[in-house]
């Protein structure tokens, strides 16, 4: 997660990551995060490991952090994913995709958050709505 260092701290561990390719930190003292690989974000989703669990009961906070119809979609249409896989995005959303099924594919997950997290520190401090032309990454 490296290429996330501009936005999340050394401090913060990783817990889990969801099918859309989206990471849970923790911190020291128990409390979550979740990156928000497509749209840039690092929020503090609750207080503790059992606060998260019991967060995830609520549908709309599942829905928003897992989005399982997107997933469920994905799965129906024969897309799978192997050991050490997310679903990536095509196009990011801040280079003009959309959050819609055609615009995933299974992707190994270091090349997900190298890729992502390079993208997304050149173009964090751009107004929305800016035309990007070019990104570049490293190997």
């Amino acid at each position: 997660m490296t290429e996330w260092r501009w936005l999340v701290p050394e401090a913060l561990s990783l817990r889990m990551v969801s099918a859309l390719g989206d990471a849970f930190l923790e911190d020291a003292a128990g409390a979550i995060y979740w990156l928000d690989t497509g749209g840039a974000e690092l929020i503090r989703i609750a207080d503790s490991k059992k606060q998260f669990d019991n967060s995830l009961q609520q549908p709309e906070l599942a829905n928003q952090w897992f989005a399982p119809q997107l997933v469920g979609d994905l799965l129906s249409a024969g897309h799978t994913l192997g050991p050490g896989q997310c679903f990536s995005y095509k196009v990011p959303l801040t280079l003009g995709g959309e959050f819609q099924p055609d615009n995933f594919a299974p992707c190994d997950l270091s090349i997900h958050f190298h890729a992502l997290g390079q993208i997304q520190s050149q173009v964090k401090d751009l107004p929305v709505g800016t035309p990007i032309s070019s990104v570049t990454l490293s190997e």
